[in-house]
């Protein structure tokens, strides 16, 4: 069974692998409309054909890594009927908005994805403990992890309060 991607979606994420919010589920995408406005292949598009592929495909697919779920669920999701879905799914295979991949491949990327996400987590001090809790690291790890990020020379580096032992 094949399963289907939105083309380049790394290219619309925010949040780049090394970055603590990294995830399977993108909570937002960035869209640059400006860029879309100008493509011709975009605006050649029909309003509902341009709608199906932002809410249909980019939106829904932002909840698993850009990969999209049934036509069914989309159907559901969209509120439209399967046989509409499938039209609007073939078209933009067609026009190249969407990849096909192997479920074989589905199933690497996510692993590879969740692997990334439990490195991030570890490197940040989010990891959970064994018995679920979430790992507050001590004010001598995060000023550590503080100097590990600015020598990196991550812009995003958390600024630390010095402990008032008062």
């Amino acid at each position: 069974m094949k399963k289907l991607r939105c083309k380049n979606w790394e290219e619309y994420q925010h949040y780049k692998k090394r970055n603590k919010n990294y995830s399977v589920e993108q909570p937002w995408f960035m869209m640059y409309g400006r860029k879309l406005v100008g493509e011709r292949k975009f605006m050649g598009m029909t309003p509902v054909q341009r709608d199906f592929l932002v809410v249909g495909c980019w939106c829904i697919g932002s909840q698993d890594n850009g990969f999209l779920p049934s036509p069914e669920d989309i159907a559901f999701k969209m509120r439209i009927n399967v046989k509409e879905v499938n039209l609007h799914l073939k078209l933009l295979l067609e026009q190249e908005w969407l990849e096909e991949y192997t479920e074989e491949d589905y199933k690497q990327m996510m692993h590879e994805v969740e692997e990334q996400v439990e490195e991030n987590q570890r490197v940040n001090g989010l990891a959970k403990h064994s018995n679920g809790k979430e790992n507050i690291p001590t004010y001598t790890e995060q000023v550590t992890r503080a100097e590990q990020q600015a020598k990196r020379g991550d812009h995003y580096t958390t600024y630390i309060p010095p402990i008032d032992y008062d």
